[in-house]
């Protein structure tokens, strides 16, 4: 048409009328994005986006909306996830009585038959009336023909009934594993709690596994929440729950080559001992991804267990549990010798660290490591980095170790942990604004099922610093609360640097992955508001609408 402006490359997509945030610090704030296949094309005002706009170009209008770059979860369990939307819920369960009520609720409903194991999570020793953990003695009458496995929060720590004990074989005579602890009471008889991956270990191993369409069907379900929350790119620890590296892989690749993948997919590979490691290290040295959804993430080793079952390794005890001073997983050596191991192989290592004692050995085996077999930027990570403090912070600075946080913790974690550490060890914890004060490179994550998978609500968490309820009034340690930005870029920036994927991902400019997360209301003008509304009404994954909601 005469006067008109040439076309300057038809784009695939436009999105505009929302308030869009690049994190581009040259041009942090634009009207509109372009797209085209699966890179950003063009960001700008409207008017000059309109140049892109051509017959086959959809134009999504974001009115209402805050547009930004797509979040990414750096540290959760999607395999976990998607098996605990079906068993039973007792997450926020308030006594005994009602953690009764909820698993026969749940066997009726199901109409499970006699045999068959009763899998659940989610119970929380520090919300029950009781004030105590639960015991097998607790759960006597209900469906007694069933074994059952329920595990705490955390996921660090399990209760078994009289059955469930009596399946894996556990009793009074049977010593405590390496990497776990049978809790026992007078008498040495079992209770029926048992503390980290050691002892959980030999129970699982009595539950018959799952087969892969099981595996498909979980992550499928789960990957569907995922984009619907707003994530784009999922950095999951599967191993564990799948049964081993081969059997999440093919899960994996069986819903990218069905296209029912809708988001990219780090596979953090979970090691339990130096033989898995070699095992797994061997397998993934072979294994070329079949989608370009689906890569290598880093070797995860658990170190230590959660502060709320006081399997966290501190260096001082407990102070609401004189003599104790929870669980390390691996000798100081053994630790040493796994991450040695992996540097040398060139993978990042992401070690979960909750106690500062589990904190300095993890930064101790990665000094050794670098010692040893130096490589520059190695980008080896924490995952947790709750119970800390400035040395800590210092060494993982000098080291150029990252720190994946989950800052939904602390909207759970704060009324214990006064009482678990002190007040002294508290002021150094869960503090992510003097770990970035420092320099350190921090990521945001959910370690969902352990907390809600919703990013927004992790935002909310890191902003204010308080429950859904706003609790504590002002905020826990308010010192510590990050500027909305600040905390966006746990979820983008920060993600993308731990992925080495900086110069792709975690902003919205022209030749980024299209990676979007759309969401109503305004996040710089009403930042708490915002987040804990939730309300994620568009996920953009490398340029497909995976979610849309009008």
């Amino acid at each position: 048409m005469a006067g008109s402006a040439p076309l300057l490359m038809e784009a695939d997509l436009v999105l505009r009328g929302g308030r869009v945030l690049t994190l581009v610090p040259e041009q942090p704030e634009v009207e509109a994005v372009a797209v085209r296949g699966n890179r950003v094309l063009a960001v700008g005002t409207e008017s000059e986006l309109k140049a892109y706009l051509g017959p086959q170009t959809e134009v999504i209008d974001a009115q209402g909306l805050t547009v930004v770059p797509g979040l990414t979860d750096t540290h959760l369990h999607l395999l976990h996830y998607g098996f605990a939307l079906n068993q039973v819920d007792l997450g926020g369960v308030r006594s005994v009585g009602e953690l009764r009520r909820r698993v026969a609720d749940f066997v009726a409903q199901r109409k499970i038959k006699p045999g068959r194991w009763v899998l659940g999570r989610g119970w929380d020793q520090n919300l029950l009336a009781e004030g105590r953990l639960p015991r097998k003695e607790d759960l006597d009458g209900i469906a007694p023909e069933n074994p059952m496995l329920l595990s705490r929060i955390c996921g660090h720590a399990a209760l078994l009934n009289r059955r469930g004990l009596e399946a894996a074989g556990l009793t009074a005579a049977t010593p405590d594993p390496e990497g776990g602890r049978l809790q026992r009471g007078e008498g040495g008889e079992l209770t029926g709690i048992v503390f980290e991956l050691g002892a959980i270990g030999l129970v699982q191993r009595a539950i018959p596994a799952a087969g892969p369409a099981d595996l498909e069907e979980a992550l499928a379900l789960a990957t569907a929440r995922a984009a619907q929350a707003g994530l784009t790119e999922a950095h999951s620890d599967d191993l564990g729950s799948a049964g081993g590296f081969a059997r999440a892989a093919a899960a994996y690749t069986a819903l990218a080559e069905g296209g029912r993948l809708p988001l990219r997919i780090r596979m953090a590979l979970l090691v339990g001992s130096l033989g898995e490691l070699k095992d797994v290290l061997a397998a993934a040295q072979d294994w070329q991804s079949p989608s370009e959804l689906i890569s290598l993430g880093p070797i995860k080793i658990v170190s230590d267990g959660s502060l709320g079952a006081r399997t966290a390794a501190l260096e001082e005890p407990y102070s609401d549990a004189p003599g104790e001073r929870g669980l390390m997983n691996f000798a100081a050596e053994e630790l040493r010798e796994m991450v040695t191991l992996a540097h040398r192989a060139g993978f990042q290592v992401a070690v979960h660290v909750i106690g500062d004692r589990a904190a300095r050995l993890a930064l101790e085996a990665v000094e050794a490591a670098q010692a040893r077999y130096p490589r520059p930027d190695a980008r080896h990570r924490l995952v947790h980095c709750q119970i800390m403090n400035p040395a800590l912070w210092e060494k993982m600075r000098a080291l150029g170790v990252a720190g994946d946080v989950q800052p939904r913790f602390v909207a759970s974690d704060w009324p214990m942990v006064e009482s678990r550490v002190g007040k002294e060890r508290a002021r150094t914890s869960y503090a992510w604004k003097s770990m970035l004060a420092r320099g350190l490179h921090l990521a945001g994550g959910s370690d969902c099922p352990v907390e809600p998978l919703d990013p927004l609500l992790g935002l909310h968490a890191a902003i204010a610093r308080t429950d859904p309820a706003g609790n504590p009034a002002g905020g826990w340690q308010p010192a510590e609360k990050l500027a909305p930005l600040t905390a966006l870029g746990l979820f983008t920036e920060g993600a993308a640097y731990v992925a080495r994927a900086e110069g792709e991902r975690g902003r919205l400019a022209p030749g980024y992955l299209a990676d979007l997360t759309a969401f109503a209301g305004d996040y710089l003008a009403a930042p708490e508001e915002t987040a804990l509304a939730n309300d994620v009404r568009l996920t953009i994954s490398a340029g497909r609408v995976v979610y849309r909601r009008s």
